[in-house]
């Protein structure tokens, strides 16, 4: 339901749980904690923290409010912490990412917006600059390229493959399904949705009004076909589609909280479970992917371990993490 847009907002507004910055330089007063002697400044916590509140504005309200600020606020800090080890071990590892591969990721995020006016109000919505994107995006491509040298050598098995499908077989029993396309309207233009909706009545081409009147970019440009679904829609949108059956069209508009929707069904599936040599690749490719994550995560408890973590901040002593850190009043 989504447009590409919503999503690379939705994606940039998410990066900031996991986008980690450390600063060195700093002085005692304004450092938070050190890892390997490695500082972590307090400003730069605090960022990140403002940023989280000015996307999720009443996360942090109501009684139990400071407590998940708190809460928050360690995650964070253990996320960078995490970070400063990875740039380290990438560093010993001689891991480095060009800053034309951060262009490049730059630029595909950029692609996905209509124009540069578009791509900066994104980003101003997530509450982050260009630089701060860059330094996340540097951050992710060295964690990969990590995680990369962690597991080159991970094969799969055609005795892997059998074993994953048959404890998994409900991950791939395809649901009974229906394809579905819309026109999609804002809220403020019922007017033009009612318009349109007669005209589908009246015969004209389902497509053609869907890349003429749109306003989900994504499906409009398809002739508002948004395939089979992959997650739920919302519960409006849901229960109109329920009711129509192949070939079917909305007798009326459906509003939900994205606007008014003209709603076709255009294709039906049963319920059927696929077969092994039909999912294969795609299980060959979780197994690695797993293995990919459960290296990793080794990889970084064993950093952890052995890593001098020095927390400054007496109520933070928790986001420390490994029994090995230490805590500094």
């Amino acid at each position: 339901m989504k447009s590409t847009r919503n999503l690379l907002i939705a994606a940039l507004c998410g990066a900031l749980l996991i986008g980690a910055l450390g600063v060195s330089g700093c002085s005692n007063k304004n450092v938070v904690a050190k890892v390997n002697g490695a500082t972590i400044s307090t400003d730069s916590l605090n960022q990140q923290l403002e940023q989280l509140k000015k996307q999720y504005p009443n996360m942090f309200t109501g009684a139990d409010g400071e407590g998940r600020l708190l809460d928050f606020k360690q995650r964070l800090l253990d996320n960078i912490i995490n970070q400063k080890l990875v740039e380290q071990a990438a560093k010993d590892k001689g891991i480095s990412v060009s800053d034309a591969d951060v262009q490049k990721q730059i630029d595909q995020l950029r692609a996905g917006f209509k124009d540069q006016a578009q791509f900066d109000a994104a980003l101003k919505s997530a509450g982050m600059t260009v630089e701060g994107l860059k330094t996340q995006i540097r951050n992710q491509l060295v964690t990969q390229k990590l995680i990369e040298s962690l597991s080159a050598s991970s094969k799969v098995s055609e005795a892997d493959i059998q074993a994953y499908y048959d404890k998994n077989k409900d991950q791939f029993l395809q649901k009974a399904a229906k394809k579905a396309s819309q026109i999609l309207f804002k809220p403020e233009d019922k007017a033009t949705a009612e318009k349109v909706l007669a005209q589908v009545k009246a015969g004209d081409d389902f497509g053609a009004l869907a890349k003429k009147y749109s306003v989900d970019t994504a499906s409009a440009s398809k002739g508002g076909d948004l395939g089979y679904p992959t997650s739920a829609y919302v519960p409006e949108f849901q229960a109109a589609l329920d009711k129509l059956k192949k070939g079917q069209t909305t007798s009326a508009l459906v509003q939900t909280p994205f606007g008014w929707h003209i709603i076709r069904v255009t294709d039906e599936r049963t319920a059927v479970q696929q077969p092994l040599a039909e999912v294969k690749t795609q299980i060959e490719q979780i197994i690695v992917q797993q293995r990919k994550a459960d290296a990793y995560q080794t990889f970084l408890a064993d950093l952890r371990k052995t890593a001098k973590i020095e927390i400054l901040a007496p109520d933070l002593k928790a986001a420390g993490g490994s029994k090995t850190a230490t805590a500094t009043k």
